[in-house]
Formats: structure tokens, sequence, C-alpha cells
């Protein structure tokens, strides 16, 4: 065995949607599959994005001798956010058109679609699909 073939070969993963109930794939209306892609757990950009809502968390923190006030409210906004963030770029339709990624477009996306959340969050816990066979 070498060490070298478990280094991550792409720093991104695509996640192919999958209808929350049937699990069928998701197609767009010229009959290609709905994807998003996502930055994987391993990049250098997800990790900034973590070290980001990190450091606010602590400066937070120090504000407030070292106590943190986090409300469920507040963890799943940053869920959303990490996730809208992580995301790359992606391939869907919603409401009859092709939807042009942004970040803030991401963020809104994911809090209507809301089951999206687990398939990308699975799909980013995943990512240890990165090595060599």
């Amino acid at each position: 065995m070498d060490l070298k073939n478990l280094i991550p070969t792409t720093s991104v993963v695509e996640l192919k949607l999958k209808h929350p109930f049937t699990r069928e794939p998701l197609l767009n209306d010229d009959d290609t599959p709905m994807t998003i892609t996502l930055y994987a757990v391993h990049s250098k950009e997800y990790k900034a994005i973590l070290h980001e809502q990190t450091n606010v968390r602590l400066k937070k923190a120090q504000g407030n001798k070292g106590r943190v006030d986090f409300t469920a409210e507040d963890l799943e906004e940053s869920t959303i956010d990490l996730f809208a963030k992580a995301t790359k770029g992606w391939d869907l339709t919603f409401d009859g058109a092709k939807l042009k990624f942004s970040i803030e477009a991401a963020k809104d996306l994911y809090m209507q679609v809301f089951w999206m959340r687990d398939q990308i969050e699975e799909e980013i816990s995943n990512s240890l699909d990165f090595t060599k066979v």
C-alpha cells in the first residue's frame, strides 16, 4: 500500500439530487441530472468556511466572558451558510427555469427546499470517495 494513493485527487464532489421520497434521480427539463458541485471537506475552500464560522463564534465568546449563546435557529442558519458557501455551482431547475448560482441564491434555495440539506450533508460527509482505485 502506498499512502500517496490515499491523498485526495479532487477538491470537489458532485451530488446528483434524488427525489426525497422515491430516491429516483431528479432531471432538468433537458433530461440532464440535477447536480450540485460542492467543495469536499478536505479542500482549502471548505476549511476556510469552517475557520470563518469558528472565528466568529470564538470572537463572540471572548466578548461574552467565554460563554457562547447559540440557539437552534443559529445552528440552522450556520448550516445553511456553510452549505451555501461550500457550493461551487449547480445545474438545477427551479420555478420552471435553470437557476443561476450565487451564494445568496443557494441560501434561499436550501432554506426553501429543506430536504436538499440532508443530501448535501450526506454527500459532503461521504467525500472520502477521493482515493484512487
